[in-house]
């Protein structure tokens, strides 16, 4: 087998852009795993802090002061609060909850989340 001399060590030059075009996705890939991570996260803190508002609007205490509690226990911050009066045996919450993080790759970026939650009495 006779060698070319132009292409004397040209494997190793491409064995070494393979790894590194690998270790890249790779990151990228991370990254974009832990950014869904937040997000389910902040989904979470979003969940709980409407069933706060919503308990404890029915054992008569402000609902608003009970979800940012949640939020900020699950990492998140209360950024608004819809409750109207507890009236006709219903009463239903609404939140917006939002994180701030910091993703390698993507940067700065601001998750924010609504979510509601409802109480019924039967008749």
């Amino acid at each position: 087998m006779t060698r070319i001399d132009g292409q004397r060590g040209s494997a190793t030059v491409f064995g070494v852009a393979a790894i590194g075009l690998i270790a890249i996705v790779g990151l990228a890939l991370v990254a974009a795993l832990g950014a869904v991570s937040l997000r389910i996260e902040t989904e979470t803190a979003a969940d709980a802090a409407a069933l706060a508002a919503v308990a404890a609007a029915v054992d008569g205490r402000a609902p608003r002061p009970a979800a940012a509690r949640v939020a900020a226990a699950n990492g998140a911050q209360l950024v608004a609060c819809r409750c109207p009066d507890f009236t006709g045996g219903t009463f239903s919450a609404s939140v917006l909850v939002a994180r701030d993080v910091r993703i390698p790759v993507f940067g700065e970026r601001r998750i924010s989340i609504e979510r509601s939650a409802e109480y019924a009495i039967d008749p």
